[in-house]
């Protein structure tokens, strides 16, 4: 299994757990091990991103704030890891649903300005999104 295919995993399994407002044993675990893999993602702003948003995610489940941490990985559990899935990505899905469903919840999620802005002015730095 890659590192890529770990991460993902981890993203979604511990959002899923998080989401019903409870964790278990495995959890921080697998989000500190997303951490010390964070190189093997190879689009520099889900990098950027899911180093942000993990180590967020990692706080609040320390101060108990499941619901929160289960939030800010729901919305970034389907960013591209690597090229090819970057090519296949659809970041007006993204915006549109993704983001959306985020601030929808904007006032329950700890730290959730300072997330919106990062990914914002992360996924704004990208010079493919000019292109199209």
């Amino acid at each position: 299994m890659t590192a890529r295919t770990q991460i993902a995993e981890a993203l979604i399994s511990s959002r899923n757990i998080l989401l019903n407002g409870r964790t278990n044993e495995h959890v921080l675990p697998c989000l500190e091990a997303v951490m010390t893999k964070l190189d093997s993602i190879t689009v520099p702003f889900t990098r950027n991103i899911v180093s942000r948003c993990v180590a967020e995610a990692i706080a609040q489940i320390k101060t108990s704030d499941f619901l929160s941490a289960g939030m800010i990985l729901n919305l970034i559990h389907n960013l591209p890891l690597d090229e090819a899935a970057r090519q296949r990505w659809d970041i007006d899905y993204f915006l549109s649903v993704e983001l959306s469903t985020f601030l929808e919840r904007y006032e329950e999620i700890k730290s959730s300005r300072l997330i919106v802005l990062q990914v914002c002015a992360e996924l704004a730095r990208d010079d493919r999104w000019r292109r199209q």
